[in-house]
């Protein structure tokens, strides 16, 4: 499974890796189902699909998101170019034409409300790749894409609300010592759910997120929330932003990994927190 034919890598290789190239692409897939050439688009489609995604996925995210996305790609295997074929029809029936758009170290607030946070479990900056599809001044997505050994396919990335925080590992000193000790092994893993009043109760730095100036000239509000693991210490070691604009999930990232909290105990033992946390942008403020 994940293996692609030399027929279908020599499709995807006539592409470069480009918005231009993207857009080519799927201008010809369109073209292909138009004129009633099936095989034709076809090839093209089945050119989307990732080979060895369970590598891929391993290799460009962090362990959370590449559990979720191999997941995702096992479960829609054997169904996902049947799908992308209907997607790409019901796009050329409705006239829409087609705009790629290229996520590098951030995202246009024209993005999706989970795009940041997918931006962030990426582990060397991969590109992903946006299609929109505009009719009259609205557009539907296709997200995401990437290019891989010479062509572009497609990636089913999980929704950062339904994946954990990546957080820091246990030093190495500590591994050795729980090895030995069952008991400070128990304590380091320990775990508790608190709602995000409680936890912002307990917030004694805070560091003030700046209001992005292009949200403030596009007249962007809104709430930025984030999943957070907050340390014994009261640190941060773990933050994912779940869902928001791009420039203010930026911001606020950027803003709460630096907070800190009084430790929370349970039965007199210092334990971490798994939390929310909502940073609030309003342009009455």
């Amino acid at each position: 499974m994940g293996s692609q034919s030399p027929q279908n890598a020599t499709v995807a290789a006539s592409y470069p890796d480009s918005t231009s190239g993207l857009e080519h692409l799927v201008k010809d897939i369109l073209k292909a189902q138009k004129s009633g050439d099936g095989v034709r688009a076809q090839q093209l489609i089945d050119s989307l699909i990732l080979p060895d995604y369970q590598n891929w996925y391993s290799a460009e995210f962090d362990e959370e998101t590449a559990a979720a996305g191999i997941a995702s790609y096992k479960a829609g295997f054997s169904s996902l170019s049947l799908q992308l074929a209907r997607f790409f029809l019901t796009v050329q029936q409705n006239q829409s034409n087609v705009s790629a758009v290229r996520f590098g170290v951030t995202c246009d607030d024209n993005a999706g409300d989970h795009t940041f946070g997918v931006l962030l479990s990426r582990l060397h900056s991969v590109p992903l790749y946006e299609l929109r599809f505009i009719k009259d001044g609205h557009f539907v997505r296709l997200f995401a894409l990437v290019y891989v050994d010479g062509g572009f396919r497609i990636a089913l990335l999980p929704d950062p609300e339904k994946v954990s925080p990546h957080r820091d590992r246990v030093p190495s000193r500590d591994k050795a010592e729980t090895e030995n000790n069952p008991q400070v092994a128990e304590g380091l893993v320990q775990l508790i759910r608190q709602g995000g009043a409680v936890t912002a109760a307990k917030l004694v730095q805070r560091i003030q997120p700046e209001y992005p100036e292009i949200a403030r000239q596009e007249r962007i509000q809104g709430t930025i929330r984030l999943h957070a693991i907050i340390g014994k210490d009261g640190t941060i070691r773990g933050l994912r932003v779940m869902s928001g604009a791009c420039s203010l999930s930026k911001s606020a990232y950027d803003a709460v990994k630096k907070w800190r909290y009084s430790p929370t105990t349970f039965e007199g033992k210092p334990v971490e927190v798994d939390t929310t946390i909502d940073v609030i942008y309003s342009l009455r403020q």
